[in-house]
């Protein structure tokens, strides 16, 4: 029987090989990256959200949390919930310990791999992931200790709301850059508001603060007039008692029974008890004969009439301070016209550059994008696997490369000295040293 033909031999390995690639690649502007180790590979999973599939995850899952510890601070404070001290048995110190424990652990792997750990701790959001876990940790070392205002504390575990802008850093850079273009804008717009509140908050208190008490030492205004209210046979009951029968004012302050004793030298036409008087509060002075009631003004001083008069010029009226008189009201109308167009004109063009900073934003995006696409385009045809095809002969040697042809074996052309000495010899190969691997690892950082 004839015998079985020898089964060929693998093509032989030469580390040269490698080293001859590596070198063209080089010199010849093709791309060469190497693979990730562990710890750049885990800094990249933890940081660059767009690096792969599970970044994202990791990072969606990481706000998720953010925000589970934000509502568990905000909802414990509830006067059903709230417990003064710390209860390691509730609820909502198991979610808060749950979420601390996976803040933890990330802020671990972030500085044990890191590149640059010096670099890390000077970063503004990585000190404000370390500060947010802190307090959780102080609380339970002093936890059996009596420490006035300790509890305050806990609300630096709200800084780490701030980690969300990492994701959008997009956003962060757009708000920074419109601040920065708007800073003339911004400028005028508190120049001309200080202004403005110092001017109407000196004619609104001179004309609201009323008359001064001498005895309470405070600025009294005039709060309400009550004057005399008849009322007639044909009003109410038939009889009418001060036990049973009331008048409505339709103000805070009620109607006040005038003493049926007096009817007769104050009233003398009054029927009592068919008839009566009651001394109703009016907004305005009905007649000569009303008296006036005061209550402290709150325009007792300048700087506390500067909050009124923002709180007015911005629009947004809390009712806490109000202009009662007739002299104060017609000023704060001129606030409020004033400060429509004071805040309304330099806002313009805050809003303005905004839409520009934006506009510009996203057709950079765009140019990125394409520029990488064509990138990755020009690589794929000028720096593909296809380039560095060659020929093996019958012996299992490697004898050229496209594009890099020699007279014999690996031409590396004239002038490169020993190199291109040392790899004009034939060399051998085998697949494994062009694996796809090799040359689509992702560069190291």
């Amino acid at each position: 029987a004839a015998a079985a033909p020898a089964a060929a031999e693998p093509p032989k390995k030469d580390e040269a090989l490698d080293a001859a690639l590596l070198w063209a690649k080089t010199k010849y502007g093709w791309h060469v990256e190497l693979p990730l180790t562990f710890k750049e590979k885990t800094w990249q999973f933890l940081d660059d959200p767009k690096s792969s599939k599970e970044a994202r995850y990791f990072t969606a899952f990481t706000l998720f949390i953010v925000i589970v510890s934000t509502l568990t601070f905000c909802l414990e404070t509830l006067p059903q919930y709230y417990s003064h001290d710390v209860d390691t048995s509730s609820s909502w110190f198991v979610i808060e310990a749950i979420c601390v424990t996976i803040f933890t652990a990330e802020v671990v792997a972030r500085v044990a791999s890191t590149p640059d750990v010096k670099l890390y701790f000077k970063q503004v959001m990585n000190q404000i992931d370390i500060v947010a876990i802190l307090p959780f940790y102080l609380e339970l070392m002093v936890a059996q200790a009596s420490i006035p205002g300790l509890s305050v504390f806990r609300v630096v575990r709200l800084v780490r709301v701030f980690r969300m802008f990492k994701v959008s850093r997009s956003s962060v850079t757009l708000f920074v850059n419109t601040m920065a273009k708007s800073s003339k804008a911004l400028y005028m717009l508190i120049f001309f508001t200080a202004i403005a509140t110092i001017i109407c908050s000196s004619l609104v208190y001179y004309a609201e603060r009323g008359t001064y008490n001498t005895e309470l030492e405070m600025w009294m205004r005039p709060y309400l007039y009550f004057c005399d209210v008849f009322v007639d046979a044909n009003t109410g009951p038939a009889t009418k008692s001060t036990a049973t029968y009331t008048l409505e004012s339709g103000l805070s302050e009620p109607c006040v029974w005038i003493d049926p004793a007096t009817y007769a030298t104050s009233y003398p036409s009054v029927n009592y008890p068919s008839e009566a008087m009651f001394s109703c509060p009016y907004t305005y002075k009905r007649s000569d004969d009303c008296s006036t009631t005061y209550e402290q003004s709150p325009f007792d001083s300048i700087p506390s009439t500067f909050w009124w008069c923002l709180v007015t010029m911005t629009t947004v009226g809390y009712g806490d301070m109000y202009p009662t008189q007739a002299l104060g009201k017609a000023l704060a109308g001129c606030v409020m016209i004033l400060g429509i167009i004071v805040i309304a004109l330099p806002i313009t063009v805050i809003g303005s550059n905004f839409a520009l900073t934006f506009k510009r934003m996203v057709l950079e995006d765009e140019a990125a994008k394409q520029a990488a696409a064509e990138e990755n385009e020009e690589n794929s045809d000028d720096g593909s696997d296809d380039d560095l095809d060659g020929t093996v002969d019958e012996d299992g040697v490697y004898r050229s490369l496209d594009g890099l042809e020699g007279d014999e074996g690996i031409g590396l052309g004239e002038g490169d000295g020993d190199v291109d000495a040392s790899f004009r010899n034939d060399v051998t190969f085998d697949d494994a040293s062009f694996s796809e691997e090799a040359t689509t690892m992702p560069a190291r950082t």
